[in-house]
């Protein structure tokens, strides 16, 4: 292919083959990938492989795999990009399991790093997963296959009812055709954070079908429920980074890079080997897709059955593709020669059959088309740059009119004011805004703890409405489950109820020792606790105060009324007998009864 001779494939998925190949001019490693011959002929195909050129052509990072050149041999396209060495993702998670957090935030903070600087140019990946993460042998990221991703405002080149992407680790809005924007690729980092700490997706399941229909309605298990003693911040980011409403992700790649770089911040005491809880599920698979790594020179690693079996979640096909067949290796021995371009008529017998273009040649290239029109069409130049002085004084002038971002000030006047109206709701944007921009104003705290309060007001309206649905024990972790039956069996019997919560709060708390949704619940059988008591208490002096009003009354009337004075101690001590509270009164009436029937 062009002047690279292709030597053993190294993977293949629905938009190509990748072929290990070396440069016969200079004796340089690439990676090849070339769009299968049975497709040359779908123009959608085409054209989706040349974007895939021209957004590489664009990225330049290191976390991204770098593009060499690309070219055309018989009418087939091709592009080299750097081989790397290592392995992927998904065999690191399946064949090594990370034993560390930090290691799972350094992964992702690198592959954050390479997004970051694609979204700032307006890309968006569409298929980040463990099969397109590449570990190299000196533990460096490295992400592949933009190939599927698509320029911001561009004409889509997926065909009609097709999607791209792959269901394990999708993001619902692309899941479901509605607009993509890099928020889809947190949330896919986000589900490769979750692969990586628990060794499975948030969602599995048989089919495509299963996998989307749980992507809709079905939230994923809390982390820090498989994964024990994770740092809360860590399990509270994966959590963010799943939220089904892209508008409640982290807001952008830098912000979660800054986020990322915190946790790495923690002390070295928070260290530990992940341990998997008793409930975990199975562990994620191998790659089955597109470009998998090297562990030498020679010998092109291989999966085994089992592994490729339970590779990952289906990818998803666009309508009317099929699956490529292998090609064979071909060798050329005609020279190389560049061309302007990758697209060629095919059977025209004047044409070059070969082609290859370097990254270098093409921009120098793009560089001299481009000197000659501006020179050619100077004055039309000339009033786009008027129109863009004209456009920019205009910009600067609507800057300076409209308001400024609101500080801390005005956010926190704003927060205090809804939170002493008990609207803490209202302002829950805010409050996470004024401690990201704001973590060292010394009023973080108290807007962290109101955060918590908000928190935990809705974990709270999510078990109400559980036990009113009756579907209070679906999918709750046990202690969640003791919690909500303290709360049924309240109804009928305040005192059994308090015991439920007592015997949680020593079996499982205090809260502080928990995380997460657990920690949250025991606060709230602790809070829930402290009002039974409290209410219990309030009733007790109520009736006792009834109670002994009533022996008195009795008492008066014991002279001229036995009888009445007799039924009314036999009444207060069937009362009381198995109330604790009530046993002295009991007592009391027991011994007035004796005294009655000595008179």
């Amino acid at each position: 292919m062009g002047p690279y001779r292709l030597e053993t494939i190294i993977g293949s998925g629905g938009m190509g083959t990748v072929y290990r190949g070396i440069d016969e001019r200079t004796g340089d490693k690439a990676a090849i990938k070339i769009l299968p011959s049975n497709m040359s002929h779908n123009e959608g195909l085409r054209e989706r492989f040349q974007r895939e050129i021209e957004t590489l052509l664009q990225l330049k990072h290191p976390n991204i795999v770098r593009l060499f050149g690309f070219g055309e041999e018989d009418g087939e396209l091709f592009y080299a990009m750097e081989l790397v060495e290592g392995r992927s993702l998904a065999e690191v998670i399946v064949k090594t399991p990370i034993k560390h957090w930090r290691t799972v935030v350094k992964y992702s903070l690198s592959i954050a790093a390479g997004l970051r600087q694609a979204h700032d140019m307006g890309i968006v990946h569409r298929d980040i997963k463990p099969a397109n993460v590449l570990i190299t042998r000196d533990n460096k990221v490295k992400i592949l296959d933009f190939g599927i991703a698509r320029l911001f405002g561009a004409t889509g080149v997926t065909m009609a009812g097709g999607i791209v992407g792959t269901a394990d680790y999708m993001a619902p809005e692309q899941a479901f055709g509605e607009g993509v924007t890099p928020k889809a690729d947190l949330y896919s980092l986000g589900a490769l954070m979750y692969a990586m700490l628990a060794r499975q997706p948030p969602f599995r399941g048989n089919t495509v079908t299963e996998i989307l229909d749980k992507l809709r309605y079905n939230e994923p298990i809390p982390i820090d429920r498989l994964v024990e003693a994770l740092p809360n911040d860590l399990s509270q980011l994966v959590t963010q980074l799943l939220e089904k409403n892209p508008e409640h992700r982290v807001p952008t790649a830098r912000a979660l890079c800054r986020r990322l770089e915190a946790l790495l911040e923690l002390p070295e005491d928070t260290d530990f080997d992940l341990n998997l809880a008793d409930h975990s599920t199975r562990a994620p698979s191998a790659p089955g897709d597109d470009y998998q790594l090297k562990d030498s020179d020679e010998v092109a690693p291989t999966l085994d059955p089992q592994s490729r079996k339970l590779a990952e979640a289906p990818t998803m096909q666009l309508s009317g593709e099929e699956e490529p067949s292998d090609l064979k290796p071909k060798n050329k021995s005609s020279a190389t020669e560049a061309s302007a371009t990758i697209v060629t008529q095919r059977g025209i017998q004047d044409e070059p059959k070969t082609r290859f273009t370097t990254v270098a040649e093409q921009r120098q290239r793009t560089s001299e088309e481009e000197s000659r029109r501006v020179k050619s069409t100077a004055w039309i130049n000339y009033i786009q740059i008027g129109g863009l002085l004209v456009a920019l004084g205009v910009v600067v002038a609507v800057m300076l009119i409209a308001p400024q971002k609101p500080g801390a000030e005005q956010i926190y006047d704003s927060i205090e004011t809804s939170a002493n109206e008990g609207n803490l709701a209202e302002v829950s944007e805010q409050m996470d805004d004024f401690l990201e921009r704001f973590p060292e104003d010394p009023r973080s705290e108290y807007v962290a703890q109101l955060k918590e309060e908000l928190n935990l007001r809705r974990q709270e309206n999510r078990y109400r409405l559980a036990a009113a649905i009756g579907r209070g024990n679906q999918g709750l972790h046990p202690v969640e489950q003791i919690y909500l039956d303290a709360m049924k069996t309240n109804e009928f019997d305040p005192i059994a109820a308090r015991d439920k919560l007592q015997g949680l709060i020593l079996a499982f708390g205090p809260a502080q020792t928990q995380q997460g949704d657990i920690a949250r619940c025991l606060v709230l059988a602790e809070r829930r606790l402290k009002q039974l008591n409290a209410s219990l208490t309030s009733q007790s002096k109520q009736q006792t105060a009834s109670i002994r009003e009533r022996l008195e009354y009795a008492e008066r009337i014991a002279a001229d009324d036995p009888q009445k004075a007799e039924r009314i101690y036999r009444g207060v001590i069937q009362l009381l007998q198995d109330e604790p509270w009530g046993l002295n009164l009991a007592n009391d009436a027991q011994m007035r009864l004796n005294n009655l029937g000595s008179r």
